[in-house]
C-alpha cells in the first residue's frame, strides 16, 4: 500500500509540475505575443517616421530664399527692357494722330475727287469689360444703344465676331477689331 501511495504521490507531483510548466509556457507565450505586437508597432512607427519629408532647416530656408531672390532679380532685370503697356498705348495713339494728320494733309492738297470709299459699318456693340478666359484675354460686349440686361452680354475671344466686326486681339487696354480691310482700335473701359 505504501508503494501505491508513493506511486500516486509521484504521479500527482509530476502532474502538478506539468501543469505549472504548461501555465508558465502559456504566460511566456502571451508575453511573447505582446512583445511581438509591440515590436511590430515600433517597426511601423519607425517606418512612418522615415517616410516623412525631411524637416527644413533654417539654412535650407535661407538658401532657398537667396535662390528665389536671385531669380526674382533676373526676371525684373529682363522685364525692365520691355516697354510698359501704357507706353505702347501712348505710342499707338501718337501714331494714329500722325496718320490722321497725314491723311488730312493729303486730302487738303489733293483736288476733290468723287471717291467711292466705302464707310466701315458702325459698331453694333460697345465694350463693357475685359477679362482672362482659357488663358486668353477676352472682352465682354453689349448692344450699343441704351441699357442692357445680363443676357445681352456676349464674351468674345480673339477670332470671334459680332456682325461684320471680328476681334483680332486684346492689347493692354485696347481691343483690335477688323471688318474687311478696316481695322479699329477700341479702348476698353
Amino acid at each position: 500500500m505504501w508503494l501505491w501511495l508513493i506511486g500516486l504521490s509521484v504521479l500527482v507531483a509530476l502532474g502538478y509540475q506539468a501543469m505549472n510548466d504548461q501555465a508558465d509556457q502559456d504566460r511566456l507565450d502571451s508575453r511573447l505575443q505582446r512583445l511581438e505586437a509591440q515590436a511590430t508597432g515600433l517597426a511601423e512607427a519607425v517606418e512612418a517616421i522615415q517616410q516623412r519629408p525631411a524637416v527644413a532647416t533654417a539654412a535650407d530656408l535661407k538658401d532657398t530664399r537667396q535662390i528665389l531672390e536671385a531669380r526674382a532679380a533676373q526676371v525684373e532685370k529682363s522685364l525692365s527692357g520691355y516697354a510698359a503697356a501704357d507706353d505702347l498705348q501712348a505710342l499707338r495713339a501718337e501714331v494714329e494722330q500722325i496718320k490722321t494728320r497725314q491723311t488730312a494733309a493729303r486730302a487738303a492738297r489733293a483736288p476733290s475727287k468723287p471717291a467711292a470709299k466705302s464707310e466701315p459699318p458702325p459698331f453694333p456693340f460697345r465694350i463693357v469689360s475685359a477679362e482672362l478666359r482659357a488663358g486668353q484675354r477676352s472682352v465682354s460686349v453689349a448692344p450699343s444703344g441704351g441699357d442692357f440686361t445680363p443676357d445681352q452680354l456676349q464674351v468674345l475671344l480673339p477670332g470671334d465676331a459680332v456682325g461684320p466686326w471680328r476681334l483680332q486681339t486684346v492689347e493692354g487696354s485696347t481691343a483690335v477689331f477688323q471688318a474687311g480691310a478696316q481695322i479699329r482700335r477700341v479702348a476698353i473701359p
